[in-house]
């Protein structure tokens, strides 16, 4: 049971459901309650499918792939830089099918479950076991779900300059946690390589 508290808690400050928030109403905004919904779970099946996905395969996916764990954060990070951008300057993307669907893997992937999901969950894994790392963060999940499917009150509540504000701070902050994940990246596949 300690085990599983343990990851919960790790899992649920890393995926931090809030911060998923912030980027999930910045990058829905203007769009229809139902179009919200549908990118809400969307978002959340994309985050399931890359975390279980890493839950079972862990690093055997990434040695098959080829990819460094440090690459592959590096990678995340120049994702997030641009993400960081698009949020901070207020761009809103299109609203057809297509971009809708683009919409919620950007926040399924790396906003939800993202390279620091992703290793601590490969770390998680050979610590407290497969199947309590995949419980803890089934329920993660499923509180991150609950808080976008709930976005729309929030914005009714916050209101239009709330959400420009809101939608700034959080474009910063993903910017810097995308430069913090690129640096990291580089310096830890540097002293690897070195």
């Amino acid at each position: 049971m300690a085990g599983f508290i343990e990851a919960f808690v790790l899992l649920l400050g890393i995926i931090d459901p809030l911060a998923s928030l912030g980027a999930f109403l910045s990058l829905t905004k203007g769009m229809k309650d139902k179009e919200k919904l549908r990118i809400a779970h969307k978002a959340v099946l994309v985050a399931a499918a890359v975390f279980f996905i890493f839950a079972i395969g862990g690093q055997p996916i990434l040695d098959i792939l080829g990819v460094n764990i440090h690459a592959f954060r590096a990678a995340g990070g120049i994702i997030l830089v641009l993400l960081g951008i698009q949020m901070g300057l207020g761009i809103s993307f299109p609203k057809d099918k297509e971009e809708i669907s683009e919409v919620a893997v950007v926040i399924g992937t790396p906003m939800i479950c993202g390279p620091a999901t992703i290793t601590t969950t490969i770390i998680l894994t050979s610590e407290t076991g497969t199947t309590l790392t995949m419980m803890a963060g089934a329920m993660v999940l499923i509180i991150t779900l609950g808080t976008l499917v709930l976005s729309s009150r929030l914005t009714k509540v916050v209101g239009r300059s709330g959400l420009q504000i809101m939608s700034t701070m959080m474009g910063i902050i993903t910017m810097a946690w995308g430069i913090q994940y690129l640096l990291s990246g580089i310096s830890a596949f540097g002293a690897v390589a070195g």
